[in-house]
């Protein structure tokens, strides 16, 4: 954890939390009583759901124990990226820091996590971010360590973002107009 924390005061951490414009506008995160519908066919393992509920758009996919999901408000002033896992990845409820790892660049974050009251046993929780980098580097990189250097990392395959990503952006619009 030593070595982590050393490596973050070292790094300009490019991922804003967003806190502002999140704090300006209704919770983008999705709930489980929206009504999510199935947008498409699957791309490359990712699958796209318009949200009736809010009128926006996001991508799920699943890896091993765990599942990520993706999305934007549907104002696109602020993004969000969840992992969720079965694993015991040492986080308790409430907000705590997240960091990720993209194309050998540490991003950090502010999350609201969840562990032990989502159904199957999983925890983790999102990233809410306004940065343009960090969201390139998730469409255009291949894998994403969750947690780096710590006994709780995990890694997350995000081949096919860049394709779901496109399929949400023209699902979101759909979702506009």
């Amino acid at each position: 954890m030593k070595n982590l924390l050393n490596l973050v005061a070292a790094l300009s951490l490019s991922v804003s939390c967003a806190t502002t414009a999140f704090a300006q506008q209704d919770n983008p995160l999705p709930l489980a009583t929206d009504q999510l519908v199935r947008y498409g066919p699957d791309i490359e393992g990712w699958t796209v759901y318009a949200n009736k509920t809010r009128g926006d758009c996001l991508i799920v996919s699943s890896f091993g124990p765990g599942s990520v999901q993706m999305g934007v408000a549907a104002d696109q002033s602020v993004g969000y990226l969840g992992v969720f896992t079965t694993l015991d990845i040492g986080i308790q409820n409430g907000a705590n820091e997240i960091f990720v790892e993209i194309g050998g660049k540490l991003y950090a974050g502010v999350v609201t996590t969840t562990t032990g009251q989502l159904k199957g046993g999983y925890s983790g929780g999102y990233i809410l971010t306004d940065d343009p980098a960090f969201k390139r580097a998730v469409a255009k990189q291949y894998t994403m360590t969750v947690f780096p250097q710590t006994a709780g990392a995990f890694v997350v395959d995000l081949t096919g973002t860049y394709k779901a990503m496109a399929a949400g952006k023209k699902c979101l619009a759909e979702q506009a107009g």
